[in-house]
């Protein structure tokens, strides 16, 4: 972690580490689907709201391993949108 400035996360698609407000933060459902919430319970994942990122983190496979549990594909496109909105 860089010296000082807060709390740092980082990106699963682009491995950047910055601010977790310039991230959005995704949990897992018990569905292997995806939601976008700072605030909810259970392991995260963070993300930048960038659609490059999402294609990154899908292409490799960062999202089961960073939540340990598998993902549905379509759960990390409708992320794509649901983050770009």
């Amino acid at each position: 972690m860089a010296g000082g400035g807060g709390p740092r996360r980082t990106c699963v698609g682009c491995r950047r580490t910055t601010h977790p407000d310039d991230l959005v933060r995704v949990v897992r459902t018990d569905d292997a689907g995806l939601v976008v919430g700072r605030h909810l319970p259970g392991r995260g994942a963070w993300i930048c709201r960038d659609p490059a990122c999402v294609a990154l983190a899908l292409r490799r496979r960062a999202f089961p391993r960073a939540l340990r549990g598998e993902v549905r594909p379509e759960a990390v496109a409708a992320l794509d949108v649901a983050i770009t909105a």
